[in-house]
């Protein structure tokens, strides 16, 4: 990280809503280039959850782009915000992985209803709609803000063989 980057503290939401995520779930992650896979497993079942969850850097643009995420919690009993959580630490872990600062901005695309009820919910985030994209998409990013935020317990685990693709 650019040592003229200093992280704020972690917020006081996602400093209660993180731990309620790990003690269900675990996550871990596989690299490749300039991507990351993710994958949460429920602790008690040892049932994959998720696997489509997908962020890639591309550098030239100076952005995060959230390629896929579907984390698939909002399915399982009593996980009410655990996908802010979950989207929360899988950035920060992205970007300390990769040493991403201030200077990028995250982007993604989605439909407006899931950027009203979800993204644009998350305090800390400034995602905004940047365009409207094909269909029925919309162009969506925010600052990047790093934070103070311990990911050691995301694990790598081998890589899938999944040829990753970026913008």
């Amino acid at each position: 990280m650019n040592t003229g980057d200093i992280p704020l503290p972690e917020s006081a939401f996602m400093t209660h809503q993180v731990p309620l995520l790990l003690q269900r779930f675990e996550i871990s992650y596989c690299s490749e280039g300039f991507c990351c896979e993710y994958f949460i497993r429920d602790r008690r079942s040892a049932e994959e959850i998720s696997y489509a969850l997908i962020l890639c850097l591309n550098q030239f643009s100076h952005r995060i782009h959230v390629s896929k995420f579907h984390p698939e919690l909002y399915r399982q009993p009593s996980a009410h915000y655990l996908s802010a959580a979950c989207f929360y630490l899988l950035v920060h872990h992205f970007a300390q992985h990769y040493g991403v600062t201030s200077a990028f901005t995250i982007f993604l695309q989605t439909r407006p209803a899931i950027f009203e009820h979800f993204y644009a919910l998350l305090r800390d985030f400034d995602f905004h709609v940047q365009a409207h994209g094909l269909g029925d998409n919309v162009d969506v990013s925010s600052c990047f803000r790093p934070r103070q935020v311990k990911t050691e317990m995301i694990v790598e685990r081998p890589a899938t063989g999944v040829v990753f693709l970026t913008e």
